[in-house]
């Protein structure tokens, strides 16, 4: 099965990501502190933040089903 361009860029942006966060829990003088850090940090938002990103996403989401995917057909 060949690998098309676009899934080639996926597969190269997915490996650089996991590299990147692989990478510098790794190199971390203590890797734990740096999970607990992450953990905390997104712990620490308040749920208010929580409902307007998901609200945002949500919008997003339905003018991409509703405008963009009709168009394409």
């Amino acid at each position: 099965m060949a690998v098309s361009e676009r899934d080639a860029f996926d597969l190269a942006l997915v490996v650089v990501a996991l590299a990147l966060v692989f990478g510098s829990s790794v190199t971390a003088s203590n890797p734990v502190a740096v999970v607990g850090r992450a953990v905390s940090a997104v712990a620490s938002v308040g749920p208010i933040a929580y409902l307007v990103v998901l609200g945002v996403g949500g919008i997003l989401f339905m003018a991409y089903a509703v405008l963009y995917l009709p168009t394409t057909q």
